[in-house]
């Protein structure tokens, strides 16, 4: 089970987020499916004394998940042909990944975000195993349909994005085959928010006192709910700036430590706008759209939430900073035959954004 402290935890007060035996409330946005691994970790490991190693066992297995994703999704879209450049690709979107802020902080906190977030890449990923024809006949589409639809019962939010950019990307002239995988994300999208509310509905019946949380419209800034309003520019802070429960000034963090993550996070973004418009093929601009692109949807429809929780919401622009880098740079570099100076870059650049952001974690979060 899980508790509403889990979602108010912050890296100093609560290092390890642990449920409780029977908590006297649920927070209602938390569907069973995201639940599952954590009931069964604190019963079968010993409850709250064994339930940390449950929590760092998932977040690892989390962290590889998205980094074995996203690096396939990255060596879909800018790798060349050549075996050793798309190994190459892969590795450096992998190290990218797997220490990014965001990604690291699931060590620390639980939110459905960070579940349904690899469902959704991988996801991505079966659909263009599916599209390439290399398996026509394969168990693509089937795997595609229920990754779709698992994000979506996890995180009915992500689901509303997949529906609607699919819906939009489908009224387009698109080959039959690309249109048939837009409608699958369409329709599963539906069938996933459907579970998600058809066991809300019977959760507010069984416990009618049980279940807190805000309201959507609250998260999305259309209430007064709030003492001060935040508008959608302000929900950019993200780029600079993550942290739960402390400004800029009373961080206590260095400039040169906001200027790497300013940097790493505004230069991905604008990076990934040029590899996007420099790509060819329909099916690789899909892929990026998809895995990276739609998610900006939650600057204008969730706001609010972006606002006040960006240390939890950065989660979901992951997949553009990375991409970007590494889109970004397979685009820009010299592309000359037998020429060593790209990987080079490549290579470099991705170590070093590994290191920057490793200590940047451990500076911000552990060393605290």
């Amino acid at each position: 089970m899980a508790s509403s402290a889990w979602r108010n935890s912050s890296p100093w007060e609560a290092p390890i987020s642990r449920p409780i035996s029977s908590p006297p409330t649920l927070y209602q946005s938390y569907p069973p499916l995201y639940l599952l691994p954590y009931w069964l970790g604190y019963t079968i490991f010993g409850g709250e004394a064994g339930f940390p190693t449950v929590k760092i066992s998932l977040a690892f297995l989390f962290l590889i998940a998205v980094g074995l994703a996203i690096g396939r999704i990255a060596s879909l879209c800018f790798a060349d042909r050549g075996r050793g450049t798309r190994q190459l690709v892969f590795v450096v979107a992998y190290a990218i990944t797997i220490t990014n802020e965001a990604a690291l902080r699931f060590t620390i906190i639980d939110e459905p975000d960070y579940l349904g977030l690899p469902l959704m890449l991988l996801g991505v990923a079966f659909l263009d195993e599916w599209w390439s024809r290399r398996h026509p006949a394969g168990p693509w589409p089937v795997a595609a349909a229920w990754t779709f639809l698992m994000a979506a019962w996890v995180y009915p939010i992500l689901g509303a994005l997949l529906f609607l950019s699919s819906l939009a990307l489908g009224r387009l002239r698109l080959e039959a085959d690309l249109l048939k995988g837009l409608r699958t994300i369409s329709l599963t999208a539906m069938v996933g928010m459907a579970l998600y509310w058809i066991q809300r509905l019977i959760a507010n019946v069984v416990f009618p006192q049980g279940l807190q949380g805000s309201s959507l419209f609250a998260r999305m800034g259309l209430t007064a709910s709030t003492s001060e309003h935040q508008g959608v520019l302000d929900s950019l802070q993200f780029l600079i700036f993550q942290m739960s429960r402390a400004t800029i000034e009373s961080s206590g963090l260095p400039a040169r430590h906001l200027l790497e993550h300013a940097a790493i996070w505004i230069l991905g973004v604008v990076l990934f706008a040029i590899a996007f418009l420099r790509s060819h093929g329909r099916r690789r601009q899909l892929l990026m759209i998809l895995a990276a692109a739609q998610l900006w949807l939650f600057i204008p429809l969730l706001h609010q939430s972006l606002s006040q929780h960006a240390w939890i919401y950065g989660i979901h622009f992951l997949p553009t900073v990375v991409l970007g880098w590494v889109g970004g740079l397979s685009t820009l570099l010299p592309r000359r035959p037998g020429s060593l100076i790209t990987p080079w870059l490549l290579g470099f650049l991705g170590v070093l954004i590994w290191a920057i952001q490793l200590r940047d974690y451990m500076v911000a979060y552990l060393g605290k």
